[in-house]
């Protein structure tokens, strides 16, 4: 597939920003583990930059050291010198391969991917929680000992009671990319027509294909597809903004439960169809369903809850003296919004 010439060019100056960030981070560290929160918040941006571009082999590197920053700020890996000599050629070997962006053949795919499994194998040298000092001194056992065939019960047992399960995980992870998705659509719903608003348009769809990259990794399908269906419309329609942003909203909902979450994905993903004349939907099967926008998200007691947070929010923009921001904008009217919803049931 042919990328835009354009595109290329945004990718590169906004890849080479986030890179910066991290080999600052990384000079900071002076060979100890960098800040876990920031070195992933900007290795988590540069994969859905580099998503976007659709160059076989950019992703699974940005993907690799994304799932390492994920490693560390879960305290799975342990930091040393080695790691961090790994990490650091790792980030000039991608800084290489984005200013070859322009230029991508097989031998970049090769080299990205050769760099991505090589610094993947060298993480995984690292899933100790002890240093090597404080680790016993004993021979390797092989796993499969612990787990006898004889019949008898085996000695590792999967945890009761983990401290985090893989689908808190997910909630966790798949809120923190919708994040992302709420703050451009935020940033786009209130900019004015011109280049500004192509750019911030630009801005939704890579978080919407971060936001799929999440969803698709859990073998979250709906939310994935419908992420990415939303990605390759215009967004030029105000009702297709104004239904991306409640999509993000509901992804941020910690209210809902596992299977109420689905259900409101199912419909918004219908009412999605619905707006654009039944796109990935099988008229032969199911006749789309128009669902209104303000039944998607928030009504009654759920609408009280999201507006005492849109309050503690638009207290933090009083107390900075920047209610005049573009931020304490739209959070006023989405209040005034929620005030409206929280009489309805």
């Amino acid at each position: 597939m042919t990328v835009p010439h354009a595109l290329l060019e945004f990718f590169q100056h906004e890849a080479t920003e986030y890179l910066d960030r991290l080999d600052q981070l990384m000079a900071d560290a002076n060979d100890q583990s960098p800040d876990e929160t920031a070195f992933l918040t900007h290795a988590r941006a540069l994969r859905g930059s580099a998503t976007m571009t659709r160059l076989e082999g950019l992703p699974e590197l940005a993907s690799t050291i994304e799932r390492l920053a994920t490693g560390l700020r879960d305290g799975e890996l342990r930091w040393d010198q080695r790691l961090h000599f790994a990490v650091r050629g790792a980030l000039v070997e991608l800084r290489a391969l984005v200013g070859n962006a322009q230029q991508w053949t097989e031998a970049e795919q090769r080299r990205s991917r050769t760099q991505s499994v090589a610094l993947a194998a060298v993480a995984a040298g690292y899933l100790a929680t002890s240093t090597p000092a404080q680790s016993p001194s004993t021979r390797v056992v092989p796993i499969n000992r612990f787990f006898p065939e004889d019949g008898m019960p085996a000695i590792l047992q999967r945890s009761a009671a983990p401290p985090i399960t893989i689908a808190e995980r997910f909630r966790n992870d798949i809120a923190a990319a919708a994040d992302g998705v709420a703050r451009e659509s935020s940033a786009l719903a209130i900019s004015p027509a011109g280049p500004s608003r192509l750019a911030l348009s630009d801005g939704v769809r890579r978080a919407l294909m971060g936001l799929s990259d999440v969803a698709e990794s859990y073998g979250a399908a709906s939310i994935a597809t419908l992420a990415t269906r939303m990605a390759r419309s215009p967004l030029e329609p105000s009702r297709e903004r104004i239904t991306v942003q409640l999509f993000a909203q509901l992804l941020m909902n910690r209210e809902l439960t596992d299977h109420e979450l689905a259900a409101r994905v199912k419909d918004t993903t219908l009412a999605w169809a619905s707006e654009r004349g039944g796109e990935g939907v099988n008229t032969a099967t199911a006749a789309p369903i128009i669902v209104p926008i303000d039944t998607l998200l928030y009504r009654g007691h759920s609408a009280v809850s999201r507006a005492r947070d849109v309050r503690d929010e638009l207290r933090t923009y009083w107390e900075r003296g920047s209610l005049a921001e573009p931020r304490a904008h739209a959070l006023f009217e989405e209040l005034s919004d929620l005030l409206n919803l929280a009489g309805t049931t």
